[in-house]
């Protein structure tokens, strides 16, 4: 199939071009001369992005699918313009074994929405004190992580990077020391972030840090990436748009931080330190929230949350919040993704970056409404999305 894309401003992590984008089966190739059976695609000057990777995602499938599942998760991808994410294990049951992973994987291909990584856990059902599971995980898995809780082992943790060495996997981290948690967060996140670029830094391991919320977190993740640490990190858009001015009022983990956290945050993504915004979308119902349960869906409505912080206030340009949402994301996952570029995948967003809408509860597609921007008033509205070409999501409004 032969498709060109055309009427467009293209962008992505260095581009910018009203170039057409010629596509051959879903891969993005060099000019060619149109035929009668070539698909002409109008853009409608829209801006053309590639389509974003989402590093951390709960789509609470198995075990808690009333809150969200794969189907209703990828449909609430595909409307925020991700098109491939990886998904965290602390499911019921765990992904601690091949049964379960093997039959996540398997029901997303079914599903052909978007593309899916499902990371494995770092210790067997979470519990923090066994790696034996991991000599039976599959070959096919790139991630493993005990989201939803930190390694606090230290020998443990230790123990974890050889054998992930060993498997040729990454790790993805959230950093909270649990008996200092319930004390001063900040200081569990910063202790346990501190240890563990200590441990990629000596043992020359890529560790992949989720959620980094504060400032002396993200100060020694500089320190330690200076040094020539394999290290990558990520933040949220909710850490970016939101600070202490009103984090009473929201229950998450890591918390809402501190203004001066939020602002070094961003000046780590303008210096180029953070690699990827994540959204760490995690769905929960009206009554688990009105308990305090902790976290927020974020995937619909990421891109306008942070093209408002990021680059509508000067900050950053376009191209460079394009490589925190789809370059670097791609990259870190392993992906022919993130760039428009020849001999990519031809998986596309279009957005109106002069439309303004208001976001409303009734047409978020996520099984779950738990969401910071109900009503709230945001910018760069997306239209459609394409993965390899073929339209997967259309909005007429």
């Amino acid at each position: 199939m032969k498709q060109i894309f055309k009427n467009l401003y293209a962008f992505d992590d260095k581009l910018i071009s009203k170039k057409p984008i010629y596509v051959e089966d879903g891969i993005i190739v060099d000019e060619f001369e149109k035929d009668d059976e070539t698909e002409i695609i109008d853009c409608d000057n829209l801006a053309v992005l590639p389509a974003f990777t989402d590093l951390h995602v709960h789509f609470r499938d198995p075990g808690f699918t009333y809150k969200e599942d794969l189907k209703t998760g990828s449909l609430a991808a595909i409307k925020g313009g991700y098109t491939s994410l990886l998904l965290m294990g602390n499911t019921n049951p765990p992904v601690s074994s091949p049964e379960v992973y093997e039959d996540i994987i398997k029901r997303s291909k079914d599903l052909d929405l978007i593309d899916i990584e499902q990371v494995y856990t770092i210790t067997e059902n979470l519990a923090g004190k066994s790696l034996s599971h991991l000599d039976t995980m599959p070959k096919s898995v790139k991630f493993i992580s005990d989201d939803g809780r930190g390694v606090n082992d230290d020998n443990i943790m230790y123990e974890a990077i050889i054998k992930a060495k060993e498997l040729g996997v990454k790790m993805a981290l959230h950093e909270e020391v649990a008996k200092v948690s319930a004390k001063d967060y900040e200081i569990a996140e910063d202790a346990m972030t501190l240890r563990d670029c200590y441990y990629a830094y000596k043992l020359d391991y890529p560790l992949h840090f989720c959620h980094v919320s504060t400032k002396g977190a993200m100060t020694a993740i500089k320190y330690f990436k200076d040094l020539g640490a394999p290290i990558t990190c990520e933040v949220t858009p909710h850490h970016l748009y939101f600070s202490d001015k009103k984090r009473e009022e929201m229950k998450v983990n890591p918390p809402i931080r501190k203004e001066v956290d939020r602002q070094f945050l961003i000046e780590m993504i303008k210096e180029g330190y953070v690699d990827a915004i994540s959204t760490d979308h995690a769905p929960h119902t009206k009554e688990e929230k009105e308990k305090g349960a902790p976290g927020f869906i974020g995937i619909e409505t990421a891109f306008s949350t942070c093209y408002e912080v990021l680059v509508e206030s000067g900050i950053i340009s376009l191209n460079q919040l394009i490589r925190i949402m789809s370059t670097r994301p791609a990259e870190i996952l392993g992906l022919n993704k993130g760039r428009i570029k020849k001999g990519y995948e031809a998986d596309f967003v279009l957005i109106d970056l002069d439309q303004s809408y208001i976001y409303r509860e009734d047409e978020i597609r996520s099984k779950s409404k738990n969401s910071l921007m109900i009503d709230k008033k945001l910018d760069g509205r997306i239209k459609r999305v394409y993965k390899k070409g073929r339209l997967k999501y259309e909005d007429n409004r």
